[in-house]
Formats: structure tokens, C-alpha cells, sequence
């Protein structure tokens, strides 16, 4: 696989770099390469995430499986009572405003009568971003609920038991939201596809 010259390479660590075969091209988003994998043309291209870039220019890859993009995974955190898991969630919401890593679903939801810590809000969002959400929280050090925990199963098994109570869509940073399913389509003979 012969990668195209970037400037400012370091610029596109976390996007992702997709081997179609003959041709490879450079900056697409997880949601791209997610729609790019749907296709029937390209179902079969491997698919490297770019982890960073030395000084040299050279690209850090890391394989990513296929399967990473069909999974949905969430970080969670548990409170006794209503009103504090409320200000949880309005305080995740205000601090997503400028936009977070990926698209993602925000909740506030009860797990049923019994539960210890009752109250749980949620961040849903596609698998293939978990570095970098749980980077996004580190790095604004987000500490929220009385307990944390995560993951695909736990996703599953919160969407299954708990009652929504509210829920808000966020959206990705501007500099990383994926263009329309018919751009993508149209730009895969491009080498870079986003001056990053």
C-alpha cells in the first residue's frame, strides 16, 4: 500500500485510511469508512486507523476489523437520585456543545425499583470511536455519577431495562462530521480526502 504525501500529517491522527487494493486513499472518518464498508463495491477494502504520525511524515497504522463498525458501545454512570443524575446530564450536554469526537446519543433513563444506583446517564455512540470519546472525556476530565462502567453489552442491557427519561442527539466537531453518502462515493478515486 503506497500512501500519498499529506502536509501536516500529524493533522490526521484518529481518521482512518482505507486499501481498496489498487488504489488507497487517506482521511476518511469511521462513519465514512462505515458506509464505504456497506457498499457492495467496496465491502471487501481493509481499513487502518491512523494512531499518529512521526516527524518524518510517516503514518502510524493500526488495523481495524470490519466488524468494529457494525457495533454500537456506551459509557454510563449510576446515581441514587434523580436530581443529581439530571445535573449530570444537562452538565455532559453543555460540555458536548462544541461537538465531541462522533455522533452520539445522550441519556437520562431509570433502571427499574430495586436497583442501588437507580439513575444512569448514558453516552451511545458507534464502537470504532471508543479511543476517542473516552479521550475526549479524559482530556476534559469529566468525573460524573457515583459509578462508571461501559461497553457494547452494557449498552445492550441499558437500552433493554432502563425508562428513558430524556435524551438529546450530539453532534461531531465540525472539522470531523462525515460528508453525505454520495460525496464519499463519488471522491473514493481521491488519494487525500480531507485537508485535515
Amino acid at each position: 500500500m503506497r500512501l500519498p504525501h499529506l502536509e501536516h500529517p500529524d493533522r490526521y491522527a484518529g481518521l482512518y485510511v482505507v486499501d481498496f487494493g489498487q488504489t488507497c486513499s487517506v482521511g476518511y472518518t469511521a462513519e465514512e469508512v462505515a458506509m464505504l464498508l456497506e457498499s457492495e463495491d467496496y465491502a471487501d477494502a481493509k481499513v487502518y486507523r491512523i494512531a499518529g504520525a512521526r516527524p518524518d511524515g510517516t503514518l502510524e497504522l493500526i488495523g481495524v476489523p470490519r466488524g468494529i463498525f457494525e457495533l454500537e458501545t456506551g459509557l454510563f454512570f449510576y446515581r441514587r437520585d434523580l436530581p443529581a443524575a439530571r445535573g449530570d446530564f444537562d452538565d455532559l450536554r453543555r460540555l458536548a456543545e462544541p461537538g465531541l469526537p462522533c455522533r452520539a446519543q445522550l441519556l437520562l433513563a431509570a433502571l427499574p425499583e430495586g436497583a442501588r444506583l437507580r439513575y444512569v446517564v448514558g453516552l451511545a455512540y458507534p464502537a470504532e470511536f471508543d479511543r476517542d470519546v473516552s479521550g475526549w472525556m479524559l482530556d476534559r476530565d469529566v468525573s460524573l455519577g457515583e459509578y462508571a462502567d461501559g461497553g457494547v453489552g452494557r449498552l445492550e442491557t441499558i437500552r433493554r431495562l432502563a425508562g428513558v427519561i430524556d435524551s438529546a442527539q450530539l453532534r461531531a466537531g465540525p472539522a470531523r462530521r462525515a460528508r453525505r453518502r454520495e460525496e464519499v462515493l463519488a471522491a473514493v478515486g481521491q488519494a487525500v480526502q480531507r485537508t485535515a
